[in-house]
């Protein structure tokens, strides 16, 4: 079981096979991952459901081996998020309630995270009130926006938060600075570059389950002005009462174990009583990062 934390860190994934023998067993089955992977960390980021939505089945059995305390913090399927209409009530997006509603009864259901797309502007934030006015209050909910304007705009920016915090929903915030902080190092980084957002950080809360996806470098020291910031702002935030999700990306994700663990100790200078995330297997080059 998960330490309890007073926050929910993860990963965009759980079953990156390159993790055996540096933040997993060697020996770790695919069909044992998220066991260890829980066992570790007490959130996921599902992206897996913005591509396809897996069998009730599948996901019935991601709740039931998952640590008690686990939440999976699942994407809103791209047929739904990245239409030319925001929409709900469709074949879609029952399928979708149907399978987090199995993640709700298994106690597993973390904050679901709507991405929107680029293109999703101020002119279209009817649709959005529209889509929450619909979602399940039961369900939390992340919304992420990436359109120029809600971060340049002051009227566009006041107007998605008034709207986000009346409905009591989140709005996700998205750190790529590490990542665009320099020129690319490697190809991965490069990959990561053409494809990540480079938009401003705005740290206003609209809910109480601030929603924080940070990218950083293959070189996480390259990263760790920007992660001591976050640092500091999850700290606040929870201090102040609030239930922060933070989840470690990087243009490697073999390497998001040790992102997380490094911003994890970071946080453990600003809480003494906060207990340390001991990984399955502590390789030499783990030790490198502590």
């Amino acid at each position: 079981m998960p330490s309890p934390l007073p926050y929910f860190l993860g990963c965009p994934a759980w079953s990156i096979a390159e993790w055996r023998g540096r933040f997993l067993p060697e020996r770790t089955p695919q069909s044992a991952f998220l066991r260890e992977y829980s066992k570790v960390f007490n959130s996921v980021e599902g992206n897996s459901f913005f591509y396809a939505l897996p069998k009730r089945e599948i996901v019935q059995r991601w709740s039931e081996q998952s640590a008690e305390g686990f939440q999976f913090c699942m994407k809103v399927p791209r047929d739904i998020s990245h239409t030319p209409k925001l929409l709900s009530g469709n074949v879609k997006y029952d399928e979708l309630i149907d399978r987090l509603q199995i993640l709700l009864e298994g106690n597993r259901l973390g904050p679901t995270f709507l991405q929107l797309h680029a293109s999703f502007g101020p002119r279209r934030l009817n649709e959005l009130e529209k889509f929450i006015e619909n979602w399940p209050r039961v369900m939390p909910l992340a919304v992420e926006v990436r359109h120029e304007e809600f971060f340049e705009n002051e009227a566009a920016q006041d107007e998605l938060n008034s709207l986000l915090a009346e409905q009591k929903i989140d709005r996700s915030i998205f750190d790529s600075r590490a990542l665009f902080q320099a020129a690319p190092s490697d190809p991965f980084e490069e990959k990561s570059q053409e494809r990540k957002p480079k938009l401003p950080v705005k740290w206003h809360t609209t809910g109480s389950r601030p929603f924080v996806r940070f990218v950083g470098r293959n070189d996480i020291e390259k990263a760790n002005p920007w992660l001591k910031e976050v640092t500091q702002v999850v700290a606040k935030w929870i201090r102040e009462g609030k239930q922060p999700y933070i989840f470690m990306h990087m243009p490697d994700d073999t390497l998001a174990p040790q992102l997380c663990r490094r911003f994890h100790k970071h946080l453990m200078q600003e809480f003494q009583d906060l207990p340390d995330l001991v990984f399955p297997s502590i390789s030499s080059q783990l030790a490198l990062f502590d």
